[in-house]
């Protein structure tokens, strides 16, 4: 199994490239967890994800006591939030999954379009109007962040709260940040108990609703459960959605020909949002799956309790399956990018992300038809955290110039 570098963040191709061809298991350094296998190929990330007869997504069954004796370290009010069902297996995650699933379902999402649209359209104008013209900061933070409220069914008025309380998330993962974390967990956890009271007390047809009044037995869902749930809709499809539309319009000013072919023709929109996943989703890898029993793997043998993770970036441009995957092609067909997961743990906010993506596309041009760059392309920073694409800021001017 050979040892590989991480891929650079500015220019991950060269990077991703190696792990594909040192695979299908490499092994790479994570931050926390320490030195870990990864699958790189397509073939073997499809196998791992779906396998849930070998592999848990439990921390439980895992063997690196690092990791659990911290998460028991952490206040209630923090661990609460990461015993979520990405951390669930078997009939625990079915349970707590189809009680969000409906909400989140294609014909859901279409509901919610129009809507998302004009959420976008009013962020746009704001941006537009911004001294800073900083695209992350007007558009791509707040708009995930708004349509979750909406489907939560959130007061307008307290969503500056949650945009101040969000802001702990994205400022990286230094052992400084753990105390503004703690703190923006607190305020979510107060504010969100105190909505399950009122629509315990007034139901209506928002997510909340559904969720506390969910059925008893065995199916009801604890407060506990909700938070999780919730905290998980906030803080993983918020960022990630985040990321992957600033990755995304950073990408097609960079490729001219491609945006040109995406204007002229809207009908390309739905390939391109895939193919956008594809090319720089911004989750490039998962959380760790934790081997059930010995076993050999993909030719390597594992030990019970062995954590592995898929590369998901690197599986997305694997020569095997994609003709030419360094080439971004806005109308590739057929598409089998791994950006949202698979098996049991594919994501949930997977339609949800794709109609947030596909609003920006359409309008961000009506409203700059001459974007550009507002920095040159050497003076963006991106997010050194493992396992997630990010920049921290990405500033767009109205007019055309030598950004890029």
């Amino acid at each position: 199994m050979h040892t590989v570098a991480v891929p650079d963040k500015h220019d991950p191709a060269p990077g991703l490239a190696r792990l594909v061809a040192a695979g299908p298991v490499v092994r790479m350094r994570v931050p926390v967890i320490g030195e870990i296998p990864f699958v790189t190929t397509h073939a073997g990330c499809e196998r791992l994800l779906k396998d849930d007869t070998l592999f848990s997504t439990d921390i439980a069954n895992g063997r690196n006591r690092r990791i659990a004796w911290f998460l028991r370290l952490m206040p209630r009010n923090v661990r609460v939030m990461t015993e979520n069902m990405l951390q669930k297996d078997g009939h625990e995650h079915r349970r707590l999954r189809k009680m969000v699933d409906g909400a989140f379902r294609r014909g859901a999402v279409e509901a919610w379009e129009l809507r998302i649209e004009a959420i976008a359209a009013g962020l746009l104008d704001d941006w537009a109007t911004s001294e800073d013209g900083d695209f992350v900061r007007h558009v791509a933070r707040p708009l995930p962040l708004a349509v979750i409220c909406e489907i939560l069914g959130l007061a307008h008025e307290d969503r500056p709260d949650f945009v101040r309380w969000m802001a702990a998330f994205s400022q990286g993962g230094s052992i400084w940040r753990l105390p503004g974390i703690y703190w923006s967990l607190t305020r979510i956890n107060r504010y969100l108990m105190a909505r399950f009271e009122e629509r315990r007390a007034d139901p209506g047809d928002d997510l909340i609703s559904v969720l506390v009044h969910a059925a008893d037995g065995e199916d009801r869902l604890t407060d506990d459960d909700v938070l999780a749930m919730l905290g998980l809709l906030f803080i993983a499809g918020h960022e990630t959605t985040t990321h992957l539309m600033s990755n995304s319009v950073l990408t097609l000013l960079k490729n001219p020909a491609e945006l040109s072919r995406l204007l002229a023709d809207p009908a390309l929109e739905g390939t391109a949002v895939d193919e956008l996943l594809r090319y720089v989703g911004a989750v490039e890898m998962t959380k760790p799956r934790y081997l059930l029993r010995d076993a050999e793997f993909l030719g390597v043998p594992f030990r019970r309790g062995q954590a592995v993770m898929a590369h998901l970036a690197a599986a997305n441009r694997d020569p095997a399956v994609f003709d030419d995957p360094d080439r971004l092609d806005l109308g590739r067909r057929p598409n089998r990018h791994l950006a949202f997961g698979g098996g049991p743990h594919f994501c949930l906010g997977a339609w949800l992300a794709k109609a947030e993506l596909a609003a920006i596309l359409r309008l961000l041009w009506r409203h700059a038809p001459d974007l550009a760059l507002g920095v040159p392309e050497g003076e963006l920073q991106w997010n050194a955290q493992a396992g997630i694409r990010a920049l921290h800021t990405l500033p767009l001017t109205r007019s055309r110039h030598a950004g890029i």
